[in-house]
């Protein structure tokens, strides 16, 4: 008798094919996966989101290749975080000092959303640092500092406030340039 029934029967869904299950499985395991990686491994929400995709397509690899087959001696979720160590160990990440408490709910969706404001605004710290100083300090003012128009081309000394909207439109797009390019 199995210790996980649920997952016998779940891996039995993916072997065969059964997209509905694959969907749900990647949905539940997607949070719980990123955070414990994000946590332990000190990794970016991107990051943990690739390693997750990866894991993903060994799991799948190893359900419709018969190497995991029920009865199951460990979880599914177990099973696909121990592919995500064995992932980093192969890259050469250290994981022996990691806990090996899995978190059992999905993460809330604000919390995921905290971590991706992190990355987010260290892109755009990055970003910053490669348009140059007019460009960083023009949009400081107005996404930072908060100043309309008027004030950006008062203290930037341009003749107008169409002249600093012009130039908040170059400097946007000279970022979204390099957004594209993963510069």
């Amino acid at each position: 008798m199995s210790s996980y029934p649920e997952d016998d029967q779940l891996i039995r869904q993916l072997a065969a094919g059964d997209e509905g299950a694959w969907r749900r499985l990647y949905d539940d395991m997607r949070s719980p996966f990123r955070l414990f990686f994000i946590r332990y491994g000190a990794m970016a929400p991107e990051d943990a989101l690739n390693l997750f995709q990866e894991a993903m397509v060994v799991l799948h690899r190893n359900c419709t290749g018969g190497k995991i087959q029920p009865p199951l001696t460990s979880s599914i979720k177990t099973y696909l975080f121990g592919i995500g160590k064995i992932l980093l160990k192969k890259n050469g990440v250290d994981t022996r000092h990691w806990d090996d408490d899995i978190p059992e709910l999905p993460v809330a969706p604000e919390v995921e959303s905290r971590e991706d404001q992190r990355a987010n605004a260290e892109l755009v710290r990055r970003l910053l640092d490669k348009i140059g100083e007019p460009c960083k300090r023009l949009l400081e003012l107005i996404f930072v500092h908060g100043y309309v128009m008027d004030a950006v081309a008062e203290e930037l000394e341009l003749p107008s406030a169409g002249a600093a909207r012009k130039r908040k439109f170059d400097c946007l797009k000279k970022m979204r340039d390099l957004i594209v390019f993963k510069t």
